[in-house]
């Protein structure tokens, strides 16, 4: 027994114990002038919330429900980014398109079978958001009529690039002020910023 070192008393794990995962401060009272920064799920300082293709529609939507998110990337077995899954995706009526043609039920079809594949995802450059501003990102996701925008690190010749950073249109608009409920109508959204933006 070392008396330098004291050990330390082990205790039995309670029932229910989960486990620590990151946590990054949304911070509210941001205005459109902010830094678009401040507003940025930095990826590099809170896990991403992924699921694997192979994962069935029920399963995926079950784990945004869990999550509170709208929103997951799909990841391969290399934990590259093959592309992403929305609420929207899951409510569009292609699960039940595909389903009746297949003979499957819409929910036990899989993420590869609706997501969005990564060829088809336009990505926001770190290098303009790292001088951009929140309005300047609000404004954008209006033009395009999109809830989520990824941010992608081109990184220097020898790093690999990575997306770092998701912003999500209702955490944007609730940092700012703006009192917009998770999957209200994009159209409500876009005249919320109307008054805001204009």
């Amino acid at each position: 027994m070392s008396e330098k070192f004291p050990e330390l008393s082990f205790h039995s794990m309670p029932i229910g114990a989960g486990y620590a995962r990151p946590e990054q401060d949304f911070p509210g009272g941001l205005t459109p002038n902010s830094p678009a920064l401040a507003a940025m799920t930095d990826l590099r300082r809170t896990t991403a919330l992924t699921v694997e293709r192979s994962n069935t529609l029920a399963a995926t939507r079950e784990r945004m429900k869990k999550l509170g998110v709208r929103m997951l990337l799909v990841t391969g077995a290399t934990g590259a980014v093959m592309g992403v899954i929305t609420v929207t995706d899951l409510d569009s009526g292609r699960p039940e398109k595909i389903a009746a043609k297949t003979g499957e039920q819409a929910d036990e079809l899989l993420v590869q079978d609706i997501m969005t594949l990564r060829g088809r995802i336009e990505v926001l450059h770190l290098q303009d958001i790292a001088n951009a501003s929140v309005g300047q990102v609000l404004n954008s996701l209006r033009r395009a009529g999109r809830r989520h925008a990824l941010v992608l690190d081109s990184g220097g010749a020898a790093e690999a690039q990575q997306i770092c950073g998701i912003f999500s249109l209702t955490r944007l608009c609730g940092q700012i002020g703006l009192d917009i409920q998770p999957g209200e109508p994009i159209e409500n959204i876009q005249r919320a910023l109307t008054g805001v933006l204009d």
